[in-house]
């Protein structure tokens, strides 16, 4: 194919996001010299074409690139694109002006899901690569927290949610549309599918001292409150009465606070479980934040080093503030004001080198220290923390399927202390050159394993992979030294290890 745009994308931390390109001549070919070692990934531009990533290489293809290396006959192939257009229609035969987007059957297919504006006329037109898709229509309209509207005539308002095409709330209902190399597929129409009108949660925030200032209400969602998902946000009116609309049954968690000037007032978070009957008499009621003092110790520290303790609110942040910290003088104390009820992650900065969190004990108990709860923190409550600067590490090289040196392709390596409890920021590291290492290491049995393939199902896979790698046990001050070799996506469906 003449005329087509090549690019080659660096990967490489020093350069990220640094586009080479060419354009192929008559007989196709195309050549890009000068290119600083390193990984990039390729990608391809024609009109009315698309770039078909080959099988077994990902969406996106890597190419590593060691200096003074001549890579020829790199193939790419394209795919004369489809036209798939349709119209979207409510339950009377309506025209309905939403979006469409279409959802690979197959990864090989396209990268992301492609997208259309409908018109006011309720069509859509859009091009996509050859595959199998599910046409999925978002009508948006009402949401959460938008009032209800009343009628007295006996006719219901109508919610229109996501729609599988033909007519499907769920994926599992939905008809795959096949479009071929250069098809126009027309004339499909998508009927909207009623949503069922959701729920109310609402009530009134007491206890703000001043009229200035605003009062927020957050709404988390999930069962397990280590790992609520943010599900809507509403202020409350003059009178601090407020109310969360259309929600779905589930178990939610309330807070709120109120910011002013001179300092913020917090609620105790409240759980609510809905299941279908609104709860409009809760009340929230504000205080100021707790206060804890604290000691924080590191045997072998000379004494001279400026450490500070900070708490990170999780799983939501710190109320769009600052996370509450403070500086520990030169015997380790140290006093932390204006805490907002909720589940905190403890951090000790700067961490020495090879340090770790030995011990959390909150008023004498032991703690996890990512999971310090200060939902009702009293008066007097104290807080010692033991850093010890003789952590565990491990490192190595990483190896491809083969066994051979990795090299400069980039890779991602984890080491997991429970398979069915990934900490991301914790447990993930990025590797550019080859190698590896973990340091400052908590003693215990760890799942070590790398993988180059990652996206938006990374943590699931990494999940699976970890079940069934080899548990590896690390001590107070080991040194160890392991090759690791890749994983591919195909071994996360491996039978776990007993």
């Amino acid at each position: 194919m003449a005329g087509v745009h090549v690019r080659f994308l660096s990967m490489s931390s020093a350069a990220e996001g640094q586009p080479y390109g060419a354009i192929s001549n008559a007989a196709g070919h195309f050549s890009i010299a000068s290119l600083p070692a390193g990984t990039y990934s390729a990608e391809a531009r024609q009109h009315g074409f698309f770039y078909m990533p080959p099988k077994g290489q990902g969406l996106v293809p890597r190419v590593s690139l060691k200096a003074g290396q001549h890579l020829a006959d790199f193939k790419i192939e394209m795919a004369q694109g489809a036209t798939i257009s349709g119209r979207i229609i409510d339950d009377n035969g309506d025209p309905v002006q939403a979006g469409v987007r279409a959802d690979a059957e197959s990864e090989r297919a396209v990268s992301f899901g492609r997208w259309a504006n409908g018109d006011e006329r309720g069509e859509f037109h859009m091009s996509v690569a050859p595959g199998k898709y599910y046409l999925v229509a978002e009508p948006g309209g009402r949401g959460m927290n938008q009032v209800p509207e009343i009628r007295t005539d006996g006719s219901i308002d109508a919610i229109y949610g996501e729609t599988y095409y033909p007519s499907s709330a769920v994926k599992g209902k939905a008809v795959l549309v096949e479009a071929a190399a250069g098809a126009e597929l027309t004339g499909l129409e998508i009927h909207l599918v009623r949503q069922v009108r959701g729920a109310s949660i609402g009530g009134v925030v007491t206890g703000a001292t001043d009229a200035a200032g605003g009062t927020t209400v957050m709404l988390l969602q999930g069962d397990d409150p280590r790992h609520m998902g943010l599900a809507s946000g509403s202020g409350s009116d003059r009178d601090g009465h407020f109310l969360l609309t259309n929600l779905q049954p589930g178990t939610y968690r309330l807070l709120a606070w109120h910011r002013n000037d001179k300092t913020n007032l917090y609620s105790q978070p409240m759980d609510v479980h809905l299941e279908g009957a609104d709860v409009t008499n809760l009340n929230l009621v504000l205080a100021p934040g707790g206060e804890l003092t604290g000691k924080l110790e590191m045997p072998g520290s000379p004494g001279t080093e400026k450490l500070s303790v900070s708490l990170e609110l999780s799983p939501f942040g710190s109320f769009g503030e600052p996370p509450p910290s403070a500086e520990a003088d030169q015997s380790g104390a140290f006093r932390i004001a204006n805490i907002a009820p909720g589940t905190y992650g403890v951090k000790v900065t700067p961490m020495p080198e090879n340090g770790y969190l030995k011990s959390v004990r909150l008023d004498g108990v032991e703690t996890p220290d990512d999971e310090l709860d200060l939902s009702r923190v009293a008066q007097g409550s104290s807080l010692k923390i033991v850093v010890s600067r003789n952590g565990g590490q491990v490192s190595g090289r990483l190896l491809d399927k083969d066994g051979e040196p990795l090299g400069a392709m980039p890779a991602m390596v984890a080491l997991v202390a429970d398979p069915k409890e990934i900490k991301l920021d914790r447990s993930l590291k990025m590797a550019e050159d080859g190698t590896y290492r973990f340091q400052g290491i908590r003693p215990g049995k760890y799942r070590l394993l790398a993988f180059d393939e990652w996206g938006a199902d990374v943590l699931e896979m990494v999940k699976k992979l970890a079940a069934s790698a080899e548990e590896i046990e690390i001590k107070e001050g080991d040194r160890k030294v392991k090759d690791l070799k890749l994983v591919g996506k195909e071994d996360a469906d491996a039978k776990p290890s007993q």
